[in-house]
């Protein structure tokens, strides 16, 4: 029944008036202040990631190198299937990254994927997923895992005899890295670990 058909006196009409009007501006009042604690925990979460971006940002210069890499990267010729750039990437990491000057944690396990080719018009990419993570008895798949993306590029107008480009990145890191220009530094995964729990965290579902 609408409130215009009760046939109350016109003091009721000004207690349902006031009551009203208080409910609504303590409505208001709890919207301004959860706008408020959003606003103030996202410019600290914000402020915090721009901390933790600070930090790859100093450990992406340090990681460049001059060098040369121990892994002998096939030829154009040589690169006759994908399965080759997993044997090669293997290889790499097992020679220099578990040989890094700081250590390697053997707890640490990683896994190859060969995520797609893309063929273009004067070369081939070839895109590699490193996926690392440490898993355990309790947790055997890993909540958190670190990836690598792999590229090779094979020319299709070099000669055959010239060796296939490799690159990788680093998931949250911008820096695209070289084979022989690359220092390993194993204390990064960690890192990016720890950067990708806070941002979840700070996520609501």
């Amino acid at each position: 029944m609408a409130v215009a058909d009760l046939d109350l006196p016109v003091a009721h009409y000004d207690l349902f008036a006031h009551e009203a009007h208080r409910l609504i501006d303590q409505l208001v009042n709890q919207s301004l202040a959860h706008v408020n604690d959003t606003k103030k925990t996202f410019d600290e979460t914000n402020e915090e990631y721009n901390i933790q971006r600070d930090r790859f940002v100093i450990l992406e210069n340090e990681a460049k190198t001059k060098g040369q890499t121990s892994v002998r990267w096939p030829s154009i010729a040589e690169f006759t299937n994908a399965k080759i750039g997993v044997e090669k990437i293997n290889e790499y990491i097992e020679k220099e990254w578990k040989t890094s000057p700081g250590g390697y944690d053997s707890s640490w396990l990683y896994a190859i994927d060969f995520v797609e080719q893309k063929s273009l018009e004067f070369n081939d990419l070839y895109i590699y997923r490193v996926c690392y993570s440490i898993p355990t008895r309790r947790q055997p798949i890993p909540r958190q895992t670190v990836s690598i993306y792999f590229t090779i590029d094979v020319s299709k107008v070099k000669p055959k005899n010239t060796t296939v480009q490799v690159s990788f990145v680093f998931e949250t890191m911008r820096i695209v890295y070289h084979p022989g220009e690359f220092r390993f530094r194993q204390n990064w995964l960690q890192d990016i670990v720890l950067l990708k729990e806070k941002m979840i965290k700070n996520i609501d579902f």
